[in-house]
């Protein structure tokens, strides 16, 4: 991912962005995609990162959408556990002192959470959200888009902890089970509409635009969506042991398989082009193991994913850690040669 040159004009956003690059390659978690080198050609900052070969949520609820369907609710909690679990994780993450660093997401979207071809979800950009607040003075518009997923006290440049993550995913929610925008639309078009909305809008109950949706899943998407903050869910794990206690119920047995065929379904029935190429994957010329990492010599920040503490999995964590792969047309991009075999 390569960074806006304007970030490398504004020094306390590069100082901003180093830190961000440490903290992100301490996280080691199955649902969070891993960043391994932060660096520097020509003065602009690239970040190399894991390779997530699939699409985004995103491109998943265009492609129910251009069938004029809705994301099945099993689909929905599932791919929702995936992102709790991640946050959860990035939430409780501590410093080499044992306390808490305060890690807050701040854009968890569609956009930003990634499933790949076995079925596993991966959030990413932690911390490019707080980056691009720092620079967007220079830069109009640069997270105009994501107004619409923040909690009301971001939107209200509030002091915020890992609860305004909790919203963010509700709005998620409730966007994949009502294949409807909550806080975008005709009437939304300006920030300031979009950020009083999301203060101050009517946020209907999931079973209620949909009455076939299960109360008890629309439960704890209200639940997500609480305004105060105090009746939200207390943290991303207690949302993780909501859904799952649901998906036990109401879809037991659920996992990746079962959502790769699902993607896989509807991706053969969808209109072709109904997915922007932005949302897909780019094929790799070559990939490289986790074990085969090795920092260029461009690096400002970088840190073999071999150095980090392994952490025992948490029970019932999505699928297995992969070996990371990275993408030889991102490293070309940012000036890192390849040496081409014959």
């Amino acid at each position: 991912k390569r960074m806006h040159a304007g970030v490398s004009e504004d020094n306390s956003a590069v100082k901003m962005l180093i830190a961000e690059a440490r903290l992100a390659m301490r996280f080691n978690h199955p649902n969070i995609a891993a960043s391994f080198e932060l660096g520097c050609h020509d003065g602009s900052y690239y970040i190399l990162m894991e390779y997530v070969d699939g699409l985004d949520l995103s491109a998943v609820a265009r492609l129910a959408e251009s069938l004029e369907e809705r994301m099945t609710p099993s689909a929905c909690a599932f791919s929702a556990l995936g992102v709790a679990r991640a946050l959860s994780h990035a939430h409780d993450l501590a410093g080499d002192d044992g306390k808490r660093l305060g890690v807050v997401h701040r854009d968890v979207s569609p956009q930003n959470i990634l499933v790949n071809r076995r079925g596993e979800l991966k959030l990413i950009d932690f911390g490019v959200a707080k980056v691009a607040t720092r620079i967007q003075q220079t830069m109009a518009g640069v997270i105009k888009g994501k107004y619409s997923y923040m909690s009301p006290e971001q939107a209200s440049a509030e002091t915020i902890d890992g609860r305004s993550d909790v919203f963010s995913l509700g709005i998620c929610l409730h966007e994949w089970l009502t294949g409807q925008p909550l806080f975008r639309g005709p009437n939304l078009l300006s920030p300031f509409a979009i950020l009083l909305a999301v203060r101050e809008g009517v946020i209907p109950r999931v079973d209620e635009v949909v009455p076939e949706i299960d109360p008890a899943l629309g439960d704890i998407v209200a639940q997500c969506l609480e305004r105060d903050v105090e009746a939200r869910f207390g943290s991303a794990a207690e949302v993780s042991d909501a859904l799952e206690a649901w998906l036990d119920e109401h879809a037991p047995g659920y996992g990746p398989d079962a959502l790769v065929a699902y993607i896989d379904d509807i991706a053969s029935r969808a209109p072709h082009g109904t997915v922007p190429q932005r949302s897909l994957a780019t094929p790799p010329l070559s990939k490289m193991l986790s074990s085969e990492f090795a920092p260029s010599d461009l690096s400002v920040v970088a840190r073999s994913p071999l150095e980090l503490p392994r952490r025992s999995r948490r029970p019932g964590a999505l699928g297995s850690m992969p070996a990371a792969a990275v993408s030889v047309s991102d490293l070309q991009r940012s000036g890192v040669q390849r040496t081409h075999r014959p």
